[in-house]
């Protein structure tokens, strides 16, 4: 970015410089020896050539930019008066001030500082101002921020951010590589300021909320947010399970064709109801964070979105949380709640009717509608006895026509009810894959990155980069 007269000369005599090479390139003529097995001289030549050129013509298309923007900001040709977000603020005042024709002197003396204190401002995107330096500097130039965005009342640490943080539920790591990765050690006003807008924007909470020391909900172990019923949204209409299922097997089908007397293993399963999810728009976002929740279902204007977090590398796991968060959101017990976020271990039962009603979705999604019938089966194939559940697991499985560690999950959870903690053993079972690649790989096909503001793409990409 130009942002005085010196570097907008300065800026056009690398222009004129570039230009001329790029001329005389065109000009020149490049022999080189040829080697074994290589490319003809001429054709060596031109490909060289062709790479300077291509080199040069891109510096110069972002020089001309630069130029462009300087030459339009003095002519008063943008507007630059109106700020979006506390990021974009640094570079904000530069164009305010060239827009109102002063230079970083002008400026200066209306502050009542050195020419040389602006020129270090703007040169490190203000990252030694003060707050209150911040406001002189936006009243002097006239500058505002757009919709409801506005500074802080007081300067705010990044040791402070991230207690505040830590106090509204978050886990250290999360904090800390998540959230506030980009910081560390002193860090500038400025900085902390763009990374708190950014996970306030994540929170749906104004900054100066997030920023104040008053109390606030815990957003990271809250079960569940109301809103008025006045604005609950459509829910999701998916029909019955053994429908889900049927649709699930068809797009399986498509991604592994099987011999009539395979069966499908829980990896190819749980990519095709990645599918099935796509396929009624809603998309699916994978966590592998610690935190307070291994699921959570999102609804607003229409839309829904599902969220699973998971460390486990099993897809069996991953798959049994997709058609218990479908029924989440076609729940009619869901009531007004856009947000439904399911608190503590995967592992642990819990006796709510809307958590029963979406494990027994889910089972008749995995067990074709058969869930029950096939527990029977390996009980009684076991004759009653834990410890010989795992020996009959395999043939009960393949007559149920379901994916063995499937099975021995469903047991697993089934017996934790009872007070059974059969994990380890079911863990025997697993597949080991990539379940959380899987879920992003599946995400991406469905996202238009353009589509999003820089705040909400660079929250986005930090979830998916984990």
């Amino acid at each position: 970015m130009i942002r005085n007269e010196r570097q907008y000369r300065t800026t056009l005599r690398q222009r004129q410089m570039l230009a001329k090479t790029l001329d005389a390139l065109g000009a020149s003529s490049i022999s080189l020896p040829a080697g074994p097995g290589s490319p003809e001289p001429g054709d060596r030549a031109a490909q060289v050539v062709g790479l300077q050129r291509a080199s040069l013509v891109g510096q110069l298309a972002e020089l001309d930019a630069q130029l462009r923007e300087y030459e339009q900001l003095r002519a008063g040709q943008l507007a630059t008066a109106r700020v979006p977000s506390l990021a974009d603020l640094p570079d904000a005042l530069v164009r305010a001030r060239i827009a109102a024709g002063l230079s970083q002197r002008e400026l200066a003396g209306r502050l009542g500082m050195k020419e040389q204190q602006i020129q270090r401002y703007e040169s490190d995107g203000y990252a030694g101002a003060s707050l209150s330096r911040l406001r002189e500097v936006m009243d002097a130039l006239g500058v505002e921020f757009e919709g409801d965005v506005e500074l802080p009342t007081s300067d705010t640490s990044l040791s402070s951010l991230r207690r505040r943080l830590r106090s509204l539920g978050f886990d250290r790591s999360t904090v800390d590589k998540r959230l506030l990765r980009d910081l560390s050690g002193t860090t500038s006003q400025a900085k902390v300021l763009a990374a708190a807008e950014r996970v306030a924007r994540l929170l749906a909470m104004p900054v100066q909320e997030l920023l104040s020391t008053d109390p606030v909900p815990a957003f990271a172990t809250t079960g569940r947010f109301q809103v008025p019923r006045s604005a609950a949204p459509e829910r999701l209409l998916l029909g019955d399970a053994q429908t889900v299922r049927t649709i699930i097997d068809e797009i399986a089908a498509t991604i592994a064709p099987q011999p009539e007397s395979a069966h499908l293993d829980s990896e190819i399963l749980l990519r095709a109801t990645l599918r099935y999810a796509a396929r009624i728009g809603v998309p699916v976002l994978a966590l592998r964070d610690p935190g307070a929740f291994h699921g959570a279902c999102f609804s607003r204007d229409g839309r829904s979105v599902i969220v699973l977090n998971h460390a486990s590398d099993s897809p069996a796991r991953w798959l049994a949380l997709l058609p218990h968060e479908f029924r989440h959101l076609s729940d009619p017990a869901r009531g007004d709640r856009r947000t439904w976020i399911e608190p503590g271990d995967l592992d642990t039962w819990n006796e709510s009717p809307e958590e029963q009603d979406a494990h027994a979705f889910a089972a008749d999604v995995l067990f074709y509608g058969r869930a029950d019938a096939v527990l029977t089966q390996a009980v009684e194939a076991a004759a009653g006895s834990v410890e010989r559940l795992k020996s009959v697991v395999p043939a009960v499985a393949a007559n149920a026509d379901v994916p063995a560690d499937v099975l021995a999950n469903y047991l697993a959870f089934q017996l934790t009810r009872r007070g059974i903690n059969w994990w380890g053993t079911a863990s025997t079972f697993q597949l080991q894959s990539t379940p959380w690649r899987a879920v992003t790989d599946q995400l991406l096909t469905q996202l238009d990155f353009n589509a999003l503001d820089p705040v909400d793409r660079a929250a986005l990409m930090d979830a998916l980069a984990a």
